[in-house]
């Protein structure tokens, strides 16, 4: 019988650790602000993954298409950052396979979430903490916003991207709070009526998901 040898993970200063982040978001799209399913593929994801290494400063893999609040709760994988890290460091990506259908939501844009993994050295995960809670700057929220645009089919001028800031995944529902204030701004200033906020997360299912986890390359 052959044992397989189950490689150790080195922690320390310099060992990699992968940080789970994500990034709520919704789309609106025409004067109307319709919301439609814009789960699609990124048809460029090196542009994608570029804008995210320019905000983080750090190597980064990102799911290859956002996932709808019930795919995001669904997946296994979300609480175990080290074994993604190991798993597509060297791809880049997450894939993350065919969108699953989901129920109307009658008036109500649907919301995605964006699974973001930060590869970051042991020493300086306390640095980076800080990192993501700072205000993107003004170019990297345009080089972003070039990288999703085309994705989701949305029209520059015409159309809107809504985002909230990178959050760790733990406390996704911050971000999910933050998204609903600026839906509901964006709501009011095109003068149309809110259809109402998005649900948060169920706490129990985003607190299992590890601040940081370390992993072997």
């Amino acid at each position: 019988m052959v044992q397989k040898i189950r490689k150790k993970i080195k922690r320390g200063p310099r060992a990699p650790h992968a940080v789970p982040l994500a990034i709520a978001m919704t789309a609106l799209y025409g004067i109307q602000r319709d919301g439609r399913d814009f789960r699609h593929p990124f048809e460029d994801y090196s542009r994608l993954r570029a804008a995210l290494k320019l905000l983080l400063d750090q190597e980064v893999i990102a799911a290859d298409r956002v996932l709808s609040p019930t795919e995001y709760l669904d997946w296994g994988l979300k609480e175990s950052p080290g074994r993604l890290g190991e798993m597509f460091l060297r791809a880049g990506s997450i894939p993350m396979g065919t969108a699953v259908a989901e129920e109307d939501l009658g008036s109500q844009p649907p919301m995605g979430i964006l699974p973001v993994i930060a590869v970051v050295k042991g020493q300086f995960l306390d640095r980076f903490s800080e990192t993501i809670h700072r205000e993107w700057p003004e170019v990297g929220r345009v080089v972003f916003q070039n990288s999703i645009f085309p994705a989701f089919h949305l029209i520059p001028g015409y159309d809107l991207l809504l985002y909230a800031p990178l959050c760790p995944a733990r406390v996704l529902n911050r971000g999910i709070e933050v998204l609903n204030q600026i839906t509901e701004d964006a709501f009011h200033q095109a003068g149309r009526p809110y259809p109402g906020p998005f649900d948060l997360m169920p706490e129990d299912a985003l607190s299992g998901i590890p601040l940081q986890e370390p992993f072997s390359r």
